[in-house]
């Protein structure tokens, strides 16, 4: 089968890494349209990204126009959070199958909207939670499931951003820890039942609109206790951890990507070095599986079971509504 011509709808931070990733690390795939508002930024990718591929990438000034345009087989939605639906139901009505980056809308209300139209379309749709293919935590998922640790007790998470000037209080939750609940219940498969937020000391970093950083706590079906501790302004370096408690153990994927496990009194060493700016340096490895498994999906009609559904993009937007109730 031929390569999957891809149309990326805004080339920002994401967009432009996904363009990337599939011209520099995936196979079977090739971009071949962009939309954005900043003409100049999306011709600038497109001369990198021709040189690189030899494909012509058209530019288009609509989304509209990009997801009909006949050399566009698949789309990556990577437009502002709050223009997904709007997107994501032009893609579909298209046929066009799409990589819709999280959230699937900022209100649980939309979401739930743009999940009927996507099902009734019968257009195959994945979600950005990309985390599903990351080694460590697809490492730490295996460990769970072996049995050697028991059950789990806790999940204690680190999600800490650098910088963000446009932050809000509730895009804390539905943008930054909706990555927390999704990688949470695809590592336990239950659901979340309770979610409430307590603010911290607000950091001096944050725009004076925003309360910064925030703990969100929240218990599963079985009453596992999961704590965020979110910032949008740390300053001092990328960092996103998760610590699972076991009956009998501790794994700890660490802020580089390390799975230790602590367990019968050993306590191993720890990876050390520099954090990364954003989450494209962590999470690159991640973002090169979860585009080689939908790019395999579209191929060959089999869908991976690691690429998150729009169910799962609901089940999430729940537990974020949940806590975005509680502020």
């Amino acid at each position: 089968m031929s390569d999957i011509r891809v149309g990326v709808i805004g080339v920002g931070i994401m967009g432009a890494g996904h363009a990337r990733y599939i011209t520099d690390s995936v196979d079977g795939a090739v971009v071949t349209a962009f939309f954005d508002l900043d003409a100049a930024r999306m011709d600038a990718l497109a001369k990198e990204l021709s040189a690189k591929s030899g494909a012509t990438i058209n530019l288009h000034s609509s989304v509209d126009a990009l997801v009909n345009d006949p050399t566009v087989d698949a789309v990556i939605i990577c437009s502002p959070d709050g223009l997904h639906p709007e997107h994501l139901e032009l893609c579909v009505k298209a046929k066009k199958p799409t990589l819709c980056e999280k959230p699937l809308a900022p209100r649980l209300e939309d979401a739930k909207k743009i999940a009927e139209i996507v099902k009734a379309s019968g257009v195959p749709v994945a979600l950005g939670f990309m985390r599903r293919f990351d080694p460590g935590y697809v490492q730490m998922k295996k460990e769970i499931q072996s049995g050697k640790y028991g059950e789990v007790i806790q999940i204690r998470a680190v999600s800490r951003n650098v910088s963000s000037p446009g932050a809000t209080t509730a895009g804390m939750i539905s943008n930054s820890a909706v990555h927390e609940f999704d990688i949470a219940r695809w590592l336990l498969e239950e659901e979340f039942t309770t979610v409430s937020v307590a603010y911290a000391k607000k950091t001096s970093h944050a725009n004076p609109d925003i309360q910064d950083a925030i703990s969100i706590l929240a218990h599963t079906e079985s009453g596992v206790l999961m704590t965020v501790d979110n910032c949008a302004n740390s300053t001092y370096g990328y960092d996103v951890r998760v610590e699972v408690l076991m009956q009998n153990g501790s794994l700890a994927l660490n802020n580089l990507g390390d799975l230790t496990i602590s367990f019968d009194f050993d306590l191993p060493a720890r990876k050390s070095g520099r954090l990364h700016d954003n989450w494209i340096g962590r999470f690159t490895d991640a973002y090169i599986g979860e585009l080689r498994a939908w790019v395999a999906s579209i191929k060959d009609g089999v869908v991976n079971p690691n690429l998150a559904t729009v169910d799962d993009g609901i089940a999430a937007s729940i537990a974020c509504e949940k806590g975005i109730a509680s502020l």
